[in-house]
């Protein structure tokens, strides 16, 4: 079973892993929310990972796709994600 803790540490991961790839291509917290079709105060609980929340694989897949990444890039462990706040 998995801890509430790596749950934690894994959304963190994940928060940090959409901040970087976002900024990275120089894409705002608005103009990601218009291409996965969700609101900008969504995006923004996710990025700020101070409260976790149930994302959807939904969720998941259009923002690795609007990002132009893979899906378990947003969830590998990298120096940014592991040193991100």
């Amino acid at each position: 079973m998995i801890s509430n803790k790596e749950i934690a540490t894994q959304y963190n991961i994940f928060s940090n892993n959409i901040r970087h790839y976002r900024k990275k291509i120089n894409m705002t917290q608005e103009e990601l929310a218009e291409l996965c079709d969700l609101s900008t105060s969504y995006i923004k609980q996710i990025e700020s990972g101070k409260e976790y929340k149930n994302v959807s694989l939904t969720v998941i897949l259009k923002i690795s796709k609007a990002l132009g990444v893979n899906v378990d890039q947003l969830f590998c462990m990298t120096e940014v994600s592991q040193h991100a706040s």
